[in-house]
């Protein structure tokens, strides 16, 4: 399928060249700034950064059609849903609630949560569809796709504490913070390999998910 809109016309090695440096330029000052020198601003940028993540994330997802925007409107709600019925009743995730660190709040949620739950579930199954056997079952694959954020999540969860982006309640993070996770993570799986599957590629979204894994377990070393 064509693409004729003008930021689509970069050629493709310089888009994939840009967009890489991109990524790792961010996050690399993103390692520095918060964690070696802990600059307030570098925090503030916080919400910066996954836009322009998932900006980047889009920019080389072809083709850019209407199933992508299925499963992130489907992502970005089911996202930012579940998380502001998790702050209110603490019956999904735990008790928890969201510093000011990653943006504007509706409902004491921030909108940009939606996002990153669409960035993360986006690159863990975009990675089955790369590393995982095609004789593997749906089911499998799904399940696969579904541990992978989870398995994000355990990373970042003592940097968003140590950072201010959301706080526990007495304790830290609970088993069903996990528990919760991966369910979600399990719907949004089965919406992606129902909407955009495995006809699509993306040059970029392996440097993302890696870029994810360096900067938080950076960042949790450097906190220690």
């Amino acid at each position: 399928m064509s693409d004729n809109r003008p930021f689509r016309q970069v050629p493709e090695d310089r888009r994939i060249a840009l967009s890489r440096f991109l990524l790792v330029s961010s996050y690399a000052a993103g390692i520095v700034g918060i964690g070696l020198l802990n600059w307030p601003l570098f925090l503030q940028l916080t919400p910066f950064n996954l836009i322009l993540s998932f900006g980047i994330l889009y920019w080389n997802h072809i083709p850019a059609d209407k199933r992508w925007w299925i499963f992130v409107t489907v992502a970005w709600a089911t996202g930012y849903l579940v998380e502001v019925a998790g702050v209110s009743t603490g019956r999904l995730f735990g008790n928890y609630a969201y510093g000011n660190v990653l943006g504007w709040k509706v409902l004491e949620t921030p909108l940009l949560i939606g996002i990153n739950w669409a960035m993360l579930v986006y690159v863990g199954c975009d990675a089955v569809n790369r590393w995982v056997p095609d004789a593997w079952s749906n089911p499998a694959r799904i399940a696969i796709s579904a541990s992978l954020p989870v398995a994000l999540d355990v990373c970042i969860e003592p940097v968003a504490i140590h950072t201010g982006m959301w706080h526990w309640f007495g304790s830290d993070p609970p088993l069903q913070n996990y528990v919760g996770w991966y369910v979600v993570s399990m719907f949004l799986s089965i919406v992606y390999h129902k909407t955009i599957g495995r006809e699509h590629r993306n040059a970029v979204a392996p440097l993302l998910l890696l870029m994810q894994v360096v900067f938080f377990v950076a960042i949790l070393l450097l906190m220690r």
